[in-house]
């Protein structure tokens, strides 16, 4: 009898603690884990430049767990860091949702959908479960009319995009295609303090052993914000906050001759929570900050191979891949790909007229400079999220 009523007893315990507190924590983990884990390898593929939201494929790939089973199932669960129990992945779903809502100064634009072949009927549960979670569609297309698919795809992409992103795919993408995740995704904010437009001068952009490699149009300004050395990863963080509050750029500036392969490598060893809880003991100081003026376009049409590479094998091969409560069909995942641009100007990441403030500063300000390969993080400071991730080594005059 006693065995019952510790599995009567631990149900109850599990759906108790099945809260947004709880299951913020949780996620803001898994998705960071997965993140530092899918970024090294887009960064070793790109050369250390490049632009992707991890948080995406994150809830996509969740999505599908709501579907998988056996290996699958346990692959998903493993390298995306998933909670077995049903309460905790709707409540992870209510958070994602939360972030990609747009507020009146900052918005994540963009569209994610899973492609399903018409002929195959997707079970009504599934679709129920996706609708609810909020961040994709799930769209029935005749698979075997590539020419039609792939201008669908594209057309979905840049309406959701406001035209931003318009060639997601072409039809020679979609041979023996019968499921298929679309992502394509561009972030727009305007900094809390801009950058003076007149002090945005063309100076030189060098590698990380000081040579010049190039030239930018670097951005300065000075005023106080978190800064911290960080000598767990080998850099100097600053955060450049958005308007709205909620949303924060994160610059990683390489220590004197680091490699920003190593701080990539070591963001494992961190959290964003802990980056503010440093931030937050500390307080802001003042600093000089100059930064390039860029913008970034990424295709990541092999997010495929670095999934494997990972670990996530059976959902993507037809004889392994196990998804009974998406359709009675034999279904696999055939391919993943993203279109990611981030645009970073004086305004923020998207122009529009600012007037200028004018400040004196007293004291000599620290001085951090990316004018160097550097690394990035958009992050929600409300769950600690990264909603995006960059790098940028390939100086140009923007």
């Amino acid at each position: 009898g006693d065995f019952t009523l510790i599995i009567c007893a631990l149900i109850p315990s599990i759906l108790a603690q099945c809260t947004i507190e709880k299951a913020g924590p949780f996620l803001s983990r898994s998705v960071f884990e997965f993140s530092t884990e899918l970024i090294k390898r887009i960064a070793q593929e790109t050369e250390n430049h490049f632009v992707a939201s991890t948080l995406s494929p994150w809830t996509l790939l969740a999505y599908t767990s709501l579907g998988a089973s056996d290996n699958s199932y346990e692959e998903l669960v493993k390298i995306l860091r998933l909670h077995r129990h049903k309460c905790f992945m709707n409540k992870f779903f209510d958070v994602t949702k939360e972030i990609y809502t747009p507020t009146a100064e900052t918005s994540l634009e963009g569209a994610s959908a899973i492609f399903v072949d018409e002929n195959i009927q997707v079970n009504d549960q599934f679709q129920k479960q996706v609708r609810r979670a909020g961040l994709g569609d799930i769209k029935q297309v005749a698979i075997d009319n590539y020419e039609y698919v792939a201008a669908t795809i594209n057309n979905y992409v840049k309406t959701a995009t406001n035209g931003a992103i318009d060639e997601l795919v072409v039809a020679s993408d979609l041979e023996n295609v019968v499921m298929m995740i679309v992502d394509a995704l561009r972030f727009k904010g305007t900094w809390e303090i801009p950058f003076p437009v007149n002090e945005t001068q063309q100076m030189p952009f060098y590698d990380e052993m000081s040579n010049e490699i190039g030239k930018v149009n670097l951005m300065t300004i000075t005023d106080n914000y978190n800064t911290r050395f960080n000598s767990e990863i080998n850099a100097t963080v600053v955060e450049l906050p958005y308007s709205d509050r909620r949303f924060s750029m994160l610059v990683f500036v390489p220590y004197f001759e680091e490699k920003l392969n190593n701080v990539i490598d070591s963001l494992k060893k961190i959290t964003v929570k802990s980056l503010f809880k440093d931030f937050e003991d500390k307080g802001p100081i003042e600093v000089n900050v100059r930064m390039p003026r860029f913008k970034i376009s990424s295709d990541h049409n092999n997010l495929k191979e670095l999934l494997i590479d990972m670990g996530l094998r059976s959902i993507f091969d037809p004889s392994q891949a196990s998804f009974p409560k998406i359709a009675d069909y034999p279904l696999y995942i055939s391919n993943l790909i993203q279109k990611a641009d981030i645009e970073v100007t004086e305004e923020g990441t998207i122009a529009s007229a600012a007037t200028q403030a004018q400040f004196s500063f007293k004291s000599f300000p620290t001085n951090v400079d990316a004018n160097k390969p550097f690394f990035f993080m958009i992050v929600d400071k409300k769950t600690f999220i990264p909603v995006f991730a960059g790098a940028y080594s390939k100086p140009s005059v923007y």
